[in-house]
Parts: structure tokens; sequence; C-alpha cells
């Protein structure tokens, strides 16, 4: 038993330096990464103007179903 969490232990111990031993970056990779992606087309996605009611009556629906739970509430409790 003491020897399963020995190695446990070891192997906890050493597995974040396997992680970090192929971490190595050459300045040429990022050199062709920035090539690959720095002159394209590409254009946010501008937002949309909503002119739409619907948030403002899913809103005063929410507001409207919390007055409505807490005025049961205050009615139907037992009064001490």
């Amino acid at each position: 038993m003491r020897h399963l969490i020995a190695s446990a232990v070891a192997l906890a111990l050493v597995s974040p330096a396997f992680a970090c031993i192929n971490d190595t970056e050459l300045k040429s990779h990022e050199r062709e990464f920035k090539s690959q992606y720095q002159e394209t087309q590409y254009e946010p996605p501008t937002a949309e103007s909503t002119t739409s009611v619907r948030p403002y009556v899913i809103g005063g629906t929410g507001v409207l179903f919390a007055v409505a739970g807490i005025g049961a509430f205050l009615r139907l409790r037992p009064r001490a």
C-alpha cells in the first residue's frame, strides 16, 4: 500500500514537468502564424440594432410574477 501511495505522489509531482518539456515555440512558427492571419479581410460582426419590444415584455412579465408571488406568500403564510 505504501508503494502505491508513493508511486501516486511521485507521478503527481513529475506529471507537470512532462507538460512543460514540449512547450517551446520557435520564432519562425510565430512569424508563419502572423503571416497567415494578419492580412485577412475579416471584419468583426456589428451588433444589430433592435427596436423590439420583446425584452421589455419579458422583463415586465417577470416583475409581475415576482410581485404576484410575494403577494401570495404574504397572504397565505401562517400567522403566529
